[in-house]
C-alpha cells in the first residue's frame, strides 16, 4: 500500500492544479482520474479572458487560438463588440489538463489514469482510499493524510451515495469538435459568437469558439429551470448543436472530430461543504462555476489555490482553521454568484424573445467592449448598474418635463 500527504480524485482544472501546487511545495501527492488519458472526455468549451494565463503561469503551448471580438446572436439580430487586440484565449482543454499532471509528474508527485475510485475509509490515522484499475479490473489502495475531492459536479468524495446533498440547480450541455473549410474558418476565427433566445437555445445560451485553424468548438447548455416564457419544444442540446452548423456557420464541408458533454450541479448560495474529516472538495465540488458561465477553469483553479493555503497549513502545523477555506471563498463570490443566479433565471427561464432581444440591444448601444468582457467573464457589474441606474434616471427626468409641460 502506498502513502501519500495527499491524494486528489479528479484530473481537471482544479484537482490538476492542486496536485501541481503541493508536488511543488515537496509534497508526496497522487493525482488520481478514471479516465485513461487527459484528452478523454474533453468537455469544457475552455473560454478565458488573458488574465488566466499569468494568474496560473499557464503555457502558450495548450492556447489553442486568441480571441478580440464577441458577437450575440439573438432569434431576430446579431450584435457585435469589437476589440482593439487580443481579449483572451481559448483553451485546449485535454492539453491543460495534461500540463497540470506533467508538472506533478515533473515534482516528483504520481498521476494514476484510468483509476475510478469506489470509496473512502477515515480512521485516526489517516483516509484509505480504494481504486479500481481499468487495465486490470483489480483494486488498489491508497492511503493518505487528506483527500482531495475534485470529481466535479458528481462530488462522489465528499458525498457517500446515500448521504443528502445542498439543493442543486442543474444544467446539461453538448459541444461538437469540427474541422471545416479554410473559407468557413476565417468568418469565426478572433471571435467568440454568443447564441441566446428560443432559436438558438433551451433555456440557457450556445456558442462557437475557434481552435487552431479550421477548428471550431460548437455547443448549447441547457438550465433545467421551470420556464415561463419558453416555447415548449422537442430540441435537446444535441439537435440545437447540429442546427447551429448547419443554418448559422453554412460550413462547405466538416468532419465531426469528437463530441462530448456533461452535466452541471449547481448548489443555489454556495452551500456545499467545502471540507469534512480530512475531506477537501475544489472546484466544481464547490461549486465554483458561476451560475451565469464564464471562465469556470479560472474559478476552478482559484478554489485549488485557496484550498492549498489550508492543506499546507494542516501538514506543515497539524491544525488549520477548515471553516475558513468556505468562509474565505464565499466572501470573495457569493455576492457575485447570488446577482449572477438572478440575472441567469431572468434571462433563460423568465425572458421572452423580445426581451432578450431588447436587453441584448440595450447592452450593445451603452457598454463597450472591455465593459462587456468584464460582465461576462468577471462578474464585474458596477459600471454597467451605474449606466442602468443613469438612464433610468435620465428616463425619468424625461417623464417629469414631459408631464409639466
Amino acid at each position: 500500500m502506498k502513502e501519500y500527504d495527499v491524494v486528489v480524485i479528479g484530473g481537471g482544472p482544479a484537482g490538476g492544479q492542486v496536485a501541481r501546487n503541493l508536488s511543488k511545495k515537496g509534497y508526496k501527492v497522487a493525482l488520481v482520474d478514471r479516465n485513461k488519458t487527459f484528452f478523454d472526455n474533453n468537455f469544457s468549451s475552455a473560454g478565458m479572458t488573458l488574465a488566466p494565463l499569468s494568474e496560473f503561469n499557464l503555457p502558450e503551448s495548450i492556447i489553442g487560438s486568441y480571441w478580440k471580438d464577441i458577437t450575440i446572436q439573438c432569434t431576430e439580430k446579431a450584435y457585435d463588440w469589437l476589440g482593439d487586440g487580443n481579449k483572451g484565449v481559448v483553451l485546449d482543454f485535454g492539453k491543460l489538463r495534461e500540463f497540470l499532471g506533467e508538472e506533478t509528474l515533473k515534482n516528483n508527485g504520481e498521476v494514476y489514469l484510468g483509476h475510478k475510485y469506489i470509496k473512502k475509509e477515515v480512521t485516526e490515522n489517516g483516509v484509505f482510499i480504494d481504486l479500481l484499475d481499468s487495465n486490470t479490473s483489480k483494486t488498489k489502495t491508497l492511503k493518505t493524510k487528506l483527500l482531495v475531492d475534485a470529481t466535479g459536479p458528481l462530488r462522489k468524495v465528499m458525498y457517500d451515495s446515500k448521504e443528502a446533498q445542498p439543493k442543486m440547480d442543474l444544467g446539461s450541455g453538448t459541444e461538437y469538435l469540427i474541422e471545416i473549410d479554410q473559407e468557413t474558418y476565417d468568418k469565426f476565427k478572433e471571435k467568440l459568437v454568443f447564441f441566446l433566445g428560443h432559436k438558438w437555445a433551451i433555456k440557457g445560451y450556445s456558442w462557437i469558439f475557434p481552435m487552431e485553424n479550421k477548428i471550431l468548438k460548437v455547443g448549447a447548455g441547457k438550465t433545467h429551470l421551470k420556464s415561463n416564457n419558453q416555447e415548449n419544444t422537442d430540441k435537446t442540446t444535441k439537435k440545437i448543436t447540429e442546427q447551429i452548423i448547419e443554418e448559422y456557420i453554412q460550413p462547405k464541408e466538416y468532419r465531426l472530430l469528437d463530441v462530448h458533454g456533461g452535466v452541471v450541479r449547481y448548489s443555489v448560495g454556495l452551500k456545499d461543504i467545502f471540507y469534512k474529516n480530512k475531506v477537501f472538495a475544489v472546484g466544481d465540488a464547490v461549486s465554483a462555476i458561476n451560475p451565469r458561465g464564464g471562465e469556470g477553469i479560472r474559478y476552478a483553479m482559484q478554489s485549488a489555490d485557496l484550498a492549498c493555503k489550508y492543506i499546507n497549513e494542516y501538514l506543515v502545523k497539524g491544525t488549520t482553521n477548515f471553516d475558513d477555506y468556505r468562509k474565505k471563498w464565499r466572501g470573495r463570490k457569493l455576492f457575485k454568484w447570488k446577482l449572477s443566479e438572478i440575472s441567469s433565471r431572468r434571462m433563460y427561464s423568465k425572458y421572452s424573445d423580445k426581451q432578450v432581444e431588447n436587453r441584448v440591444q440595450f447592452f450593445h448601444n451603452n457598454f463597450s467592449t472591455d465593459v462587456l468582457v468584464d460582465s461576462l467573464f468577471n462578474f464585474k457589474y458596477n459600471q454597467m448598474i451605474y449606466r442602468i441606474f443613469q438612464f433610468l434616471f435620465l428616463k425619468i427626468k424625461f417623464l417629469f418635463k414631459k408631464e409639466r409641460f
